[in-house]
């Protein structure tokens, strides 16, 4: 209760931006209750192992099974992992490059277990070399493979950015939306920059060929201008990232919504809070994560928190992308610790894809981040802010599909193992572990 109290008590802000929903504000206590359940009750059953598995491991492997458990269950929720400890450690960047969120999870926990070794007098030995064999090693075989295989380079060219972080009222009564629109339209006028980046539903109306005509034409032939906003498609309505040229306008549309926030479950029965999702929902995009620019540029596009669910953004048709563009509004938090936890798990995604990264905040934290999760530049958190930037694409090996052997070999070896303890505890086979 404490772990996930600490981490997600924030959640409570998002309730207390309105009146209309403040009265709701116990729901992410449930949320908190519901998590620390899930955790006790998977603690209780791997914990019978504890005669077969020496504690060194199995607490690793209790924390593992939990975190995949919440990332997956009916919607997940990837926010609390233990590869967060590598995101402001850049010498430990390395870990989450070559084996990926989940594994990083591991090794971070059985690092920390390591005093056990130093501290127990009880420790099986046999236990100990099995494990290690199995788990270790190949992890080890795995880093130095990654390490010294090919990695060709290839320096593209260097662009030159504009990030634009509005600050946007989250309250739409206060929101002048032609003001709103006349700042984005003196922003692109003025600006010479290649790439030119607004944050999520910034766009203050609903998207038309229009308002896409317009921006088209403050347009210079070699700029592209990145906006989130809202469009409507026969009766439909979808959270969108913009990608408009001169020449030609693309759209993605989000696929990982916000259960509550963006579309309401069991609206029949839940009704009571349509205040916080609204009356419609939203719909779920189905386009390829990948965007193509004027400039022979690609990109991966994700909209908001879509940045924590890692295994549902890279894949074989986008891994080879230039760079990471992720459009957010993170205002619902307000000054507590949410939008710096999401700001971190989104920098982990730089070191993991190991691909630049370019985060626009509506009110913060945007911020251009390397492939080894170092921060290039960045604004603070609740102002209006612009970062001008000149990069370099840099094209370098990513080792996604690495990170999905590990994750599967692991599932296997953890599987055997509970097997082999099953068949040990029954007798059927003998051991002196």
């Amino acid at each position: 209760l404490a772990f996930y109290g600490n981490l997600l008590i924030c959640l409570k802000n998002s309730f207390l931006i309105s009146a209309d929903t403040e009265n709701l504000f116990f729901l992410p206590i449930i949320i908190i209750f519901l998590l620390s359940s899930i955790s006790s009750l998977i603690f209780v059953i791997v914990i019978n192992f504890k005669y077969f598995i020496s504690p060194v491991f199995l607490i690793p492997i209790i924390f593992l099974i939990n975190e995949f458990i919440i990332s997956n269950l009916i919607y997940g929720f990837p926010w609390i992992t233990f590869s967060l400890i590598t995101s402001n450690a850049n010498f430990l960047s390395f870990i989450i490059k070559h084996f990926g969120t989940f594994i990083t999870s591991f090794i971070v926990i059985q690092i920390l277990c390591c005093p056990y070794f130093f501290l127990s007098k009880n420790i099986k030995k046999i236990n100990n070399i099995f494990f290690s064999i199995f788990i270790i090693i190949p992890l080890l075989v795995s880093l130095l493979f990654n390490i010294f295989s090919n990695s060709e380079i290839k320096r593209q060219k260097t662009i030159s950015l504009e990030i634009f972080q509005l600050n946007q009222p989250i309250d739409s009564i206060n929101l002048n939306q032609e003001k709103q629109l006349l700042e984005i339209v003196n922003l692109i006028s003025n600006s010479k920059s290649d790439i030119l980046i607004f944050g999520e539903n910034n766009y203050p109306y609903l998207i038309n060929n229009k308002a896409i005509q317009e921006i088209k034409g403050l347009l210079k032939n070699h700029q592209t201008v990145i906006i989130g906003g809202t469009r409507s498609i026969n009766d439909q309505y979808f959270n969108t990232l913009m990608s408009i040229e001169k020449s030609k306008v693309v759209f993605f549309d989000k696929k990982i919504l916000v259960p509550f926030g963006e579309f309401l479950p069991l609206r029949k029965y839940l009704g009571f809070m349509e205040s916080i999702s609204g009356f419609n929902d939203y719909s779920q995009g189905d386009k390829r994560r990948i965007i193509k620019t004027s400039n022979n540029l690609n990109f991966i596009p994700i909209i908001c928190y879509e940045i924590i669910f890692y295994w549902n953004l890279i894949n074989k048709v986008n891994r080879n992308a230039d760079f990471l563009v992720n459009i957010t509004n993170d205002i619902w938090f307000g000054n507590y610790i949410g939008p710096y936890q999401h700001f971190y798990l989104s920098k982990l995604r730089a070191t993991e894809f190991n691909k630049l990264l370019i985060r626009t905040s509506n009110n913060g934290i945007s911020a251009i981040i390397d492939q080894d999760g170092k921060i290039i530049n960045y604004s603070d958190l609740n102002i209006k802010a612009k970062l001008e930037q000149k990069i370099q694409i840099i094209s370098e090996k990513n080792f996604y599909l690495i990170h999905i052997f590990l994750n599967v070999y692991f599932a296997l070896i953890l599987i055997l193992f509970i097997i082999i303890i099953l068949l040990t505890k029954y007798g059927i086979i003998k051991s002196k572990i």
